[in-house]
């Protein structure tokens, strides 16, 4: 807690097998984060803690999971990132179908594909906290290096086009 930043794959290595590119450096998954707050996130899927175990100084969290369909330990950003966060976890599911076949995937995912209890949170968090202006200029910036985008920034409503069922 403010001793060092680090930079966080917010979909973990260990979920995509380690150093393998694109994966590891797709700007779309790679957030600065404080080393610590990073560290007791570990390879835990986002999810909404019930009761934490740990509360980071800005309100992070690390907990057992109350999301409807998991139970496990999941840990939850802050309310102005869970937005942010779905959106580029909504990319990686876009962005790397296909090219999953040798993923271990974790405890929110199949390969890149969310699990169902996962979309649900996700989409509910990406309805919640809409694109900010911060967002956009990310999705800028990431384009002039990365050469792509995120088309759930670009078009929000692609999240409930696709992962809500009732749409």
């Amino acid at each position: 807690e403010g001793v060092a930043y680090n930079r966080e794959h917010s979909f973990p290595q260990s979920w995509f097998g380690g150093s393998v590119l694109p994966m590891y450096s797709d700007l779309w998954i790679i957030y600065p984060t404080d080393s610590h707050v990073n560290g007791m996130r570990g390879n835990y899927p986002y999810g909404k803690v019930g009761t934490a175990t740990f509360t980071s100084l800005n309100g992070t969290k690390l907990g057992n999971c109350v999301s409807p369909g998991y139970s496990g330990t999941c840990y939850e950003p802050i309310d102005g990132y869970k937005g942010d966060l779905a959106r580029s976890q909504f990319y990686v599911a876009s962005r790397y179908i296909g090219e999953d076949s040798s993923w271990p995937g974790g405890a929110s995912t199949s390969k890149s594909q969310w699990l169902p209890w996962a979309a649900a949170q996700y989409m509910a968090w990406s309805n919640g906290d809409p694109v900010s202006w911060k967002e956009r200029v990310r999705n800028a910036a990431i384009y002039e290096f990365q050469h792509n985008r995120n088309p759930f920034v670009d078009h929000p409503e692609y999240v409930n086009a696709i992962y809500d069922s009732t749409n």
